[in-house]
């Protein structure tokens, strides 16, 4: 609408600008005519005349479709301003509605964990303690068990040949069952540590760390500790550092935990594939800065996960491990963990080829940069 009223006004301004020329034009031949005594200079005179009201007529409807445009244009900046306004309420709505939803969550997640350990807590210790006798009494009955076998051994030159073959099978299945029961026993009773070690407080001691700091000391920690694997399957292992040193005001025992299971788990996957396959181990951590948060990779490129259980990973008691090494809650542990310093961990993966977990953390504080290293 406002293009089409300027156009309007440039065709008023050029009616306008014509009648003023026809006016001079008319003039100078009313001059012209009354000098040489012609008496055209009536007919010149009347459109004189008849171009001023023109004019006016046009310079009236001129102001009007100038004040009409003015209007407009106003009106459009105030809608305008009213949409920018509303756009602005949108967002901070929508900023309100995702916080809310993210409280929401947390506050589920919570609710969920503390119902579990309601329902927990008081089981773990009437379990413990019967798991505790059941151990005790195997391990002293393979005890009582082998002192039998000697005794039978010291009478074998007295007792009848077969009573003796019989008595020594029956004390080798015995012996058998009683290690069956100790093994389970002591399995059981790191699945209920597990469930305990579920019930801990995990919201305390939040202190700013270095970053990258941390994610050296874990790595050098994970050298030592299998530093005759690495050695022998020649792993090699890169870090990433930022050169801009990060403080994080985290858990720092907790987030150790979840880079030290990462780590121990990128192990185990490359100690599996070398049983059937021959290749060159690699880990890899490496630290990025994306826009508010930072993000830690770790990577190997071991057994990597089915795709039918990727999704099953992170669920408590969840393992593809044998039950006697593994329990089923570091991935959940490392999970609630990073939730709980309000992050994300996600994983990718391809079946024989590699597996990434990506954690991603908010940004608290960054200090003055330091002089960059080389990475490890």
């Amino acid at each position: 609408m406002v293009n089409d009223l300027h156009i309007e006004i440039e065709k008023l301004k050029k009616r306008i600008v014509l009648c003023e020329r026809v006016t001079l034009a008319s003039l100078v031949g009313i001059i012209i005519s009354i000098k040489f005594g012609h008496q055209e200079w009536i007919w010149l005179l009347i459109l004189i005349l008849a171009c001023q009201i023109g004019k006016l007529v046009l310079r009236r409807k001129l102001k009007q479709k100038e004040y009409l445009v003015r209007e407009v244009e106003e009106r459009t900046r105030e809608i305008r301003s009213e949409k920018d306004a509303i756009q602005e309420e949108s967002d901070k709505l929508a900023r309100a509605l995702k916080a809310l939803a993210e409280a929401q969550d947390e506050l589920v997640r919570k609710e969920r964990m503390a119902t579990v350990g309601q329902l927990t807590k008081g089981l773990v210790d009437r379990i413990l303690n019967p798991l505790n006798y059941i151990n005790n009494f195997a391990s002293l009955t393979s005890g009582l068990a082998n002192e039998l076998r000697a005794n039978i051994e010291s009478q074998k030159t007295r007792m009848d040949a077969e009573v003796y073959e019989d008595s020594i099978e029956l004390l080798n299945l015995m012996s058998a069952n009683l290690g069956k029961i100790s093994g389970h026993g002591f399995n059981t009773v790191r699945i209920v540590k597990a469930m305990e070690e579920l019930l801990k407080d995990r919201h305390t001691n939040l202190t700013q760390a270095n970053i990258n700091d941390l994610c050296r000391i874990e790595l050098e920690k994970l050298k030592k500790t299998y530093e005759r694997e690495i050695r022998e399957w020649g792993i090699h292992i890169a870090f990433k550092r930022l050169s801009v040193p990060i403080l994080l005001e985290v858990n720092v025992e907790q987030i150790g935990k979840v880079l030290s299971n990462i780590l121990r788990n990128a192990i185990y996957a490359i100690g599996k594939k070398r049983e059937t396959t021959d290749f060159a181990p690699e880990i890899s951590l490496g630290l990025k800065i994306n826009l508010d948060r930072l993000e830690i990779s770790i990577q190997d490129n071991g057994t990597g996960i089915d795709e039918p259980i990727k999704d099953k990973i992170f669920a408590p008691f969840f393992t593809t491990k044998p039950t006697g090494e593994a329990t089923g809650i570091g991935l959940y542990l490392c999970r609630e963990i990073i939730q709980d310093h309000r992050g994300t961990i996600e994983v990718e993966s391809q079946k024989g080829a590699y597996t990434r977990f990506v954690i991603s953390l908010p940004i608290y504080q960054t200090r003055k940069p330091e002089t960059p290293k080389e990475n490890e």
